[in-house]
């Protein structure tokens, strides 16, 4: 098997909307040993503005035309998810590594199919779900991992803002399955990370809280996980409380986490049952948090002073790259890629019926 020169490895990027301006282009600056060869868009004033501020060496109007002309060793994938399936099929058949973003595609047959094509002709096939390399989620990831809190035996998303599917341009504001599907991936997936393992069974409920919406604007999810272990998911996209983007908290034994993203801006003081006085706690940052509590204390472990998108996709990405240097060709992320859309559906599918769905016995569109 040919090794590929990672000091020559040539990139290409599909899709040059506002997650390539945000986080993509921006990711690719500060990861080493590559070479952004071109990149493919429609919109001909945003492939000339994009090129001009990201110094792009070639654009292209469609991504047929961009693989024939730079060969690329991985392409980025960072268009709608409905074209998804497409190109990332386009792109292995000219022979290269395919990094896809989030959501995966737009049916769990579609990501079988692109596995399929992957493994047959020996190439890597990522998704970025990029938030478990986030220091908020990595660093206490880790730490359980070592037992250092004994078992995690409970975790709690929530989610609140206002901000519907209607208020989103293109792609997402045409979506009916959104919420879940769209944001609820990045969470299945840290929660699967936290647990090191794939739940068994899946109860969801989305009503229509909101007549005016026809999304899941609410959505409200419990998996059962192996070894007597839960997780809850409360997202709220017309809350009018206190912008709150991403919360978690993970009860271990001996402590518990919490794990806030999307800025922090906190004050607190509260009783101490253990300690018998008030404890003081203080937070502000831009991009996350991770805290311990335990017996009365609270201490920060893990903190992000600024937005991590395009960090941790950078860090996701250049573990990409080393992959495709080691010559490793194992799909394992991508078919877990799989299970977590598949969660998704699940849920929707729990929601529909009112039922609980087991997972082994679940299969999209039964």
């Amino acid at each position: 098997m040919t090794r590929i020169d990672m000091t020559r490895i040539r990139i290409a990027l599909v899709g040059l909307g506002r997650v390539a301006e945000l986080i993509h282009l921006p990711a690719l600056k500060s990861v080493r040993g590559i070479e952004l060869v071109g990149a493919a868009e429609p919109d001909a004033a945003r492939r000339t503005a994009l090129a001009r501020q990201f110094s792009i060496a070639q654009t292209f109007a469609d991504a047929e035309s961009m693989l024939a002309a730079c060969k690329p060793g991985l392409v980025i994938v960072g268009t709608p998810p409905h074209t998804h399936h497409d190109l990332c099929l386009l792109s292995l058949h000219h022979g290269a590594h395919v990094f896809c973003e989030k959501p995966f595609v737009g049916s769990v047959r579609e990501a079988d199919d692109l596995i399929a094509a992957a493994d047959a002709r020996e190439r890597l096939l990522w998704i970025n779900n990029q938030y478990r390399f986030m220091r908020t989620y990595a660093v206490p990831r880790e730490r359980i991992a070592r037992g250092e809190w004994g078992r995690a035996y409970f975790v709690q998303c929530w989610q609140q803002v206002y901000h519907p599917p209607a208020h989103d341009q293109g792609w997402r504001g045409e979506l009916k399955q959104s919420t879940l599907y769209e944001f609820g991936t990045h969470v299945l997936d840290l929660i699967c990370f936290l647990f090191d393992a794939l739940p068994c069974a899946v109860t969801a409920h989305t009503p229509r809280a909101r007549a005016e919406f026809d999304a899941d604007v609410l959505v409200q999810m419990t998996l059962r996980f192996p070894d007597e272990r839960i997780a809850t998911l409360a997202f709220n996209r017309v809350s009018q409380a206190p912008e709150r983007y991403l919360e978690m908290r993970v009860d271990c034994e001996r402590a518990s986490l919490r794990l806030s993203l999307g800025g922090v801006a906190r004050a607190s003081l509260d009783w101490s049952k253990a300690s018998g006085r008030p404890i003081a706690r203080v937070s502000f940052v831009r991009g996350g948090e991770a805290r311990v509590e335990a017996g009365g204390h609270s201490h920060v472990i893990a903190r992000e002073p600024r937005q991590a998108y395009a960090s941790a996709t950078a860090t996701h990405l250049q573990k990409c790259i080393e992959a495709i240097e080691r010559g490793e060709r194992d799909n394992a992320a991508a078919r877990h890629a799989r299970e977590v859309l598949r969660l998704v559906f699940a849920g929707y599918e729990s929601a529909r019926t009112g039922e609980t769905v087991w997972l082994a016995e679940f299969e999209q569109g039964d």
